[in-house]
């Protein structure tokens, strides 16, 4: 008999996603989605989780000859004590003024340095004109993913005010993100239920309750023949595809071409059913205990199976059945 020209082939996934935005309270939320640079920003992020962790805030903060002398606290860890020479990080030229203003998370915001209690630090040109604005968070995530030059403490530990814990876990894939979370029926829910978890005398759960968004950004296809190198968790049953071996442009295609295209809804409902299923957060009514087996996901593609590789992540996620690392840089 003829050697059969048909052979099997099967494919796994990895997909890559990564935060595009600093993680952000649900209160600077309300402010942040009128913003259209912020919005700009957001405008390809898919994936969304809603978390909790004790109120960070800046203390101690101090305006002197150039610099921004400030303690990142959450009265709960050593406080992480900071500078930043707003020349060498390219806020100001050395011969510029500029205006700093600090926003408090008090009722009774201080009127002398040091400054106690403050939510934001903004700055502004003389002219009246927006140049940055800082959050603890939004700082610790400029520190670690984008180098701005803060001098730190060497005893101190950035990651220290990172740890999240998560309620919920949604995509927005066919609305923009910000419409996706405006009168977010599981974030008032949130909002209304937990209480605050820090020993802030200012702690609420407005100003605890956070956002992480993440867009997917890549995603690596590969392929097997006949199986010999695939390895799949148990519950997974491999998808196998027919290849014509007489066939040199369907071989070409099996092997260099995905089966997906970066973008697709697919990607997106995999990373949410994934996460779900491996973090099991409280507030998801459904939890995916079929996963991988998911309606329009990466099997229905033609995927055995899909990891997730999270890249750009200043901090540490978990809940009581799952966590993932942040990925610190090399």
């Amino acid at each position: 008999m003829p050697e059969d020209p048909l052979i099997d082939g099967t494919k796994v996934a990895d997909i890559q996603v990564s935060t595009k935005y600093p993680i952000v309270s649900a209160f600077e939320f309300e402010f942040l989605k009128s913003e259209r640079a912020v919005l700009e920003r957001l405008d390809n992020c898919t994936i969304y989780m809603i978390a909790q962790r004790p109120l960070t805030y800046f203390d101690e903060v101090i305006l002197k000859d150039g610099y921004i002398y400030f303690k990142i606290s959450d009265a709960k860890h050593q406080p992480l004590a900071c500078r930043i020479n707003l020349v060498s990080a390219g806020i100001c030229t050395a011969d510029e003024t500029v205006d700093i203003e600090v926003s408090f998370f008090s009722k009774t915001p201080g009127t002398e340095q040091p400054f106690r209690d403050v939510g934001a630090i903004k700055i502004y040109k003389l002219d009246g004109s927006f140049v940055v604005w800082w959050s603890p968070q939004k700082i610790l995530y400029e520190m670690i993913v984008n180098d701005l030059p803060v001098e730190v403490d060497e005893d101190g530990d950035p990651y220290a005010f990172l740890d999240f814990k998560i309620h919920y876990i949604g995509k927005a894939f066919s609305q923009k993100v910000w419409d996706r979370l405006t009168g977010h029926d599981k974030m008032q829910r949130i909002l209304t239920l937990q209480g605050p978890v820090g020993a802030s005398p200012e702690a609420m759960a407005p100003f605890e309750i956070s956002l992480i968004l993440l867009s997917v950004v890549g995603l690596t296809d590969v392929p097997e023949l006949n199986s010999l190198g695939l390895t799949i968790p148990d519950g997974a049953e491999p998808i196998v595809h027919k290849i014509d071996m007489r066939d040199e442009e369907a071989l070409y295609r099996f092997m260099n071409e995905p089966l997906v295209a970066l973008g697709d809804e697919a990607m997106t409902r995999e990373v949410e059913a994934m996460l779900i299923n491996l973090f099991k957060p409280a507030e998801n009514d459904i939890q995916y205990k079929n996963y991988p087996n998911i309606e329009g996901g990466m099997r229905s593609k033609g995927y055995s199976y899909t990891g997730l590789t999270v890249e750009q992540l200043p901090a540490f996620l978990y809940s009581d059945h799952h966590a993932i690392s942040a990925t610190k840089p090399e």
